[in-house]
Order: structure tokens, then C-alpha cells, then sequence
């Protein structure tokens, strides 16, 4: 059961992608008026995607939210990892995953299309009553301390009392983030950082005709397998075609790149392949089979210093705040994260002048946890978003960490990987947004409506007694 918002309010969210779409879930279902606006012309079907990881820390939210069923028809759920060598494909270690700690967290390792978890986020804001609104081109925002408008291509002027920047920072023209870095003059700086990230599905019959420990460890297990190298690296998981349920094999490719191109575009097969030439042959066999090839530039972009535009009432969230390497674990989590912490403080609302404060108190909350994770990632395997050697390949003493715990997997049992699991599971996976919400409002929230109750007189309608009980 959740806390419905004593004030309804409108909110224009910017961006159909998964922080647009967690955010329209989380605000409509706590009683808020939501418009989501994207230029793609269907929310259900996403040709751009491919596969998703689902951290425990974001699924547990999304079962709270009631799509447990949902993700569950469409997921398989993972039960450890896998660790190859790049270059010859050998076996170096295998875990799976302790149940007993991982019940801690509260949610699940889940392995599925990125366009089944969108479709199942627009269901569900619709299902609370959110409007999306597909083929809504964006070329204007204009931020405003009451009402605050976004224009369309077509000329027609939506306002709100709030508008979300969830159009992130990877395909253009993601304008709310730019409209933020401009009105706060932070310099916008893209650095390539020589790496490319080729996203591949993979026919489940290339799996098959493999006939090795790697295609007989992943095949039913819901294992995710690692290739690790110095500059080069790969994952690849099992996951659920869209609309069919045929098995898919998911592969994420890391290599380097010769160009400062930026686009984001399809591939064809020899471009793949053309990279993967010295590595595990069995790379190559898959990539000869893809079926879909996506190309991704890996670009360096600069975290938001200020996620509020100074003229007040639009918030950056997600990616278009805080981008996160391509194919991390973490740019789904954050995301789904950020929109769950904006709808807990948005269930408290009941009158227009906290509308600022919650927004605020959006990046107070998030942007430290956001630091603190990508930081406690480096150099944990249990905690790593990206292939050992591409997420450490700038720091040595991190890389050679990483590369020492995949070695220690062939020593099973060994103190220092179960430490690394252990503090991965307690300090990343079992981390929940909304009970950081709460506690803000308990610490913060109430203590100003307080003060405002004290110096104003009256009690704007809150029951601080209630609150502090809930």
C-alpha cells in the first residue's frame, strides 16, 4: 500500500526511455497528474534495444510497484557469472550467486529485453493513469518558478507545474540537459574515450552449435559470462525475445575505437568482427551470427553540478544528470532509483511551496549515492558494471585488484571473494531509494513543515503525528 499525495500536481516528463517511464509510474501512482512526451513513435515496441541487466536494488522497487508478475513472465532470473579469458576464451573462475544473501536485498538478478522492461513501464503508467504521448518532438524548454513550458515541433505549448529532464545525454538533442548546463554555465565537455561498445543479439541456435562449457554453464542457468581482457572485454547473458519468449543470447562488446565519431548507429557484421580478431574464437562465431548489431561510442560526459534549472521547476534525472559509462548495470538502476525517490517525496505534497524543496531535495538525496556507487564498483567483480580491465582500464592498482578476484575464483571458498560479494551485496544490491526518501522526510521534511507550521501559524494540512507514525 502506498501514501497517496494530499495535492495533485501536473508534471511533463521529457523522455519515453526507462527514467521518463520509472518516473510516470512513481508520481501516477501517488495520485500525480503525469504527461510523458518522447519522439519515438511507439512506447511498446523499441528497435534500438537490446538486452538489460536489473540489478537487485531496482527490481526490488519495480515488485514494489507491482510489476513482479510482469518482469517475471518476460525475465530470467541469474544465478552467477561466468569469467573467460578474452583472448582464448579459458575458464578462469565461476560463482553463483548465495541465495541466502541475496534475499537480503529483497529483489533479484534479472536478465531481459530492454524493450519488454519499457513496454511493462508504459503498461504500468497507464495502468495509474499517466498519458503518453509518442511522435512528441521536443525543440524548446523553458524553465519557470510557477509554470514552467515545453514547445513542440508542431508549435503546440504544454505547462505543468513541474517538467522532469528525462531525455538523457547519448542520442541528441537531449535538451533539458542542455538547457540546464547553459542557464548554469558548466561547460558541456564529451571526451571519447577510445572505446566503442558494440550491443548484440545473438539466435539462440549460434549458442547451441558452440557445444562447450561456456554454451552448456549459460543455456537454463541464467549465468552471465565475462571476457576479460588488458583493453578488450564482453558480456553476454541469455534473455526472452519480445513478443515470442524465444531465446536470445545477449552479447556486450568492448573494444577500442579509431575515430572521435559520436553517433550512435547500426552495424553491420564484418565491422564486428573486423574488431574481434586475436580473441576467443567462439566471440567471433557469435558475432558472424548476429542478428541485430548496435554501435555505441563510449563518451565521457560531465555529471550535472546543478540538476535544477536556476529558474526553478525542471529536474534533470537519470542519465540526463549523472551519464554512466554505455552497458553499465548501474544507468538502469540509478534511473529507476532517481524516479523512485522523486515519487516518496512527491507522496508527501499538499501544498505548492514545498514543490521546490522536494525538487531539491531529488539531488540531495541521489547524487552522492550515485558517486558512492560507481566508486565502490571499481575493482569489486561482484560489483562491476562494466568487463574486468575496461571499467579499471584507467587505473592499474584497480585493474590488477579485479584481475587478482577473478584468478582467486579457482580457489573456491576463498575469504577475500566472499568479502567482495558480501560488501558488493550490503553496499550496492541491498540499497533502497525510497527508504533514503523516508528518511530524508523524517529527518528534514517534517522538521520544516514544522517551522513553516510555528512561524506561519496553521497547519497547511499536515499532521506531523500521522507523518511521523507512517
Amino acid at each position: 500500500m502506498h501514501s497517496q499525495s494530499a495535492l495533485s500536481i501536473e508534471f511533463i516528463i521529457v523522455g519515453g526511455a526507462i527514467s521518463g517511464l520509472a518516473s510516470a509510474v512513481s508520481l501516477a501512482r501517488v495520485g500525480h497528474k503525469v504527461t510523458v512526451l518522447d519522439d519515438s513513435s511507439d512506447f511498446y515496441d523499441t528497435p534500438m534495444g537490446a538486452g538489460a541487466r536489473i540489478p537487485p536494488n531496482a527490481t526490488k522497487v519495480l515488485y514494489r510497484w507491482g510489476m513482479e508478475q510482469a518482469l517475471r513472465e518476460v525475465a530470467i532470473k541469474s544465478t552467477g557469472v561466468l569469467f573467460a579469458q578474452f583472448d582464448n576464451g579459458s575458464i578462469v573462475g565461476t560463482h553463483e550467486w548465495e541465495e541466502s544473501v541475496l534475499e537480503e536485498t529483497g529483489g533479484d538478478f534479472l536478465l531481459l529485453s530492454y524493450g519488454d522492461l519499457r513496454r511493462i513501464l508504459a503498461e504500468f503508467a497507464v495502468k495509474h493513469g499517466a498519458v503518453l504521448r509518442p511522435n512528441s518532438q521536443v525543440i524548446s524548454v523553458q524553465a519557470d518558478t510557477e509554470r514552467p513550458s515545453v514547445t513542440l515541433i508542431t508549435g503546440e505549448v504544454l505547462t505543468g507545474d513541474v517538467i522532469i529532464g528525462a531525455d538523457g545525454c547519448h542520442v541528441p538533442p537531449y535538451h533539458t540537459r542542455r538547457v540546464v548546463l547553459e542557464a548554469t554555465e558548466q561547460e558541456d565537455i564529451e571526451k571519447p574515450t577510445g572505446l566503442q561498445l558494440f550491443n548484440v543479439l545473438v539466435p539462440w541456435s549460434a549458442v547451441d552449435k558452440l557445444n562447450d562449457p561456456v554454451a552448456a554453464n549459460v543455456k537454463g542457468t541464467g549465468k552471465l559470462c565475462t571476457w576479460f581482457g588488458r583493453t578488450y572485454g564482453a558480456l553476454g547473458f541469455p534473455v526472452k525475445e519480445p513478443g515470442t519468449g524465444a531465446s536470445l543470447f545477449t552479447l556486450f562488446v568492448y573494444v577500442e575505437r579509431d575515430d572521435d565519431d559520436m553517433t550512435v548507429v547500426y552495424a553491420g557484421k564484418e565491422h564486428l568482427v573486423r574488431w574481434l580478431q586475436g580473441c576467443d574464437p567462439r566471440l567471433r562465431t557469435l558475432a558472424e551470427s548476429a542478428e541485430k548489431i548496435i554501435c555505441i561510442p563510449m563518451i565521457e560526459r560531465p555529471f550535472l553540478e546543478e540538476w535544477i534549472h536556476p529558474d526553478g521547476r525542471l529536474l534533470c534525472i537519470g542519465e540526463a544528470a549523472h551519464p554512466i559509462a554505455a552497458g553499465s548495470i548501474y544507468a538502469l538502476s540509478m534511473s529507476i532509483g532517481d524516479a523512485a525517490v522523486l515519487g516518496k517525496l512527491f507522496s508527501h505534497l499538499h501544498r505548492k511551496e514545498q514543490i521546490p524543496i522536494f525538487l531539491n531535495a531529488v539531488q540531495e538525496i541521489r547524487e552522492p549515492r550515485v558517486q558512492s556507487v560507481l566508486k565502490a564498483s571499481l575493482g569489486n567483480i561482484f560489483a562491476v558494471s562494466l568487463p574486468p580491465g575496461i571499467a579499471e582500464q584507467r587505473d592499474r592498482e584497480l585493474r590488477e585488484r579485479a584481475e587478482q578476484e577473478v584468478w582467486n575464483l579457482g580457489r573456491a571458498g576463498t575469504q577475500t571473494t566472499s568479502e567482495e560479494m558480501i560488501m558488493a551485496i550490503e553496499g550496492i544490491f541491498a540499497y533502497d531509494p525510497e527508504d533514503s526518501a523516508d528518511d530524508w522526510w523524517q529527518q528534514w521534511g517534517i522538521t520544516h513543515e514544522r517551522a513553516q507550521r510555528l512561524f506561519f501559524g496553521g497547519s497547511f494540512g499536515l499532521n506531523v503525528a500521522t507523518e511521523e507514525e507512517d
